[in-house]
């Protein structure tokens, strides 16, 4: 039993790999299963044992990837400054965020370029909203401001920067260390647009 569960998890390595590489080389519409499976030095039918086609393949992986972001942005245990606007999103867990990132940086960047899954990005940003609603509502006094801007502009300006930031580091191939990219998110939640022109 425990031999049938090491080997399925290596062939599930092996297609990862095969997928980053071959996703990269040709954009996922141009991958069949046969270049999978003859990358990864597997055959068809053990493919077909572990998934129903390439778009079962990614979105298993995506799945995989989306849920440990999601252990770590929206299960942060951390409930100290509530109240402090900075706080809606932790530099602790932001930081935890782009260190998972790094660590499978080739699958994330393979998913988030031109040839992959135009919806990654996407679901990353629903994340972070969803963790910033869930930072308002145990906070007692965060709320978004009317003052300027109605709120959904004012929430789609937060995320759009952070994801922005998020983007750029992937499309320079993670040039900089999470924690340079983790205090560059910290400070665009505090200095306006009009202020990086001073």
């Amino acid at each position: 039993m425990e031999l049938a569960k090491e080997r399925s998890t290596q062939t599930k390595a092996k297609l990862k790999n095969s997928f980053i590489k071959l996703v990269r080389e040709k954009g996922l519409d141009n991958v069949t299963v046969s270049d999978l499976a003859r990358d990864s030095k597997i055959n068809r039918g053990t493919f077909y044992l572990h998934y129903l086609d390439k778009y079962d393949l990614m979105e298993k992986l995506e799945e995989q990837a989306i849920n440990d972001l999601k252990q770590i942005l929206l299960f942060d245990k951390n409930t100290e400054n509530l109240n402090d606007p900075i706080e809606l999103i932790p530099y602790d867990a932001i930081l935890k965020a782009l260190i998972y990132v790094k660590n499978d940086f080739d699958f994330i960047k393979t998913l988030a370029s031109d040839g992959g899954d135009p919806n990654f990005i996407l679901m990353i940003k629903e994340i972070l909203s969803q963790m910033i609603d869930s930072k308002i509502q145990q906070s007692e006094k965060l709320t978004f401001s009317q003052k300027m801007l109605p709120e959904d502009y004012a929430r789609e300006i937060l995320l759009s920067s952070m994801v922005a930031i998020l983007v750029l580091w992937i499309k320079k191939d993670a040039a900089e260390s999470p924690e340079e990219i983790a205090v560059m998110i910290t400070k665009a939640k505090q200095i306006s647009p009009y202020e990086l022109l001073l």
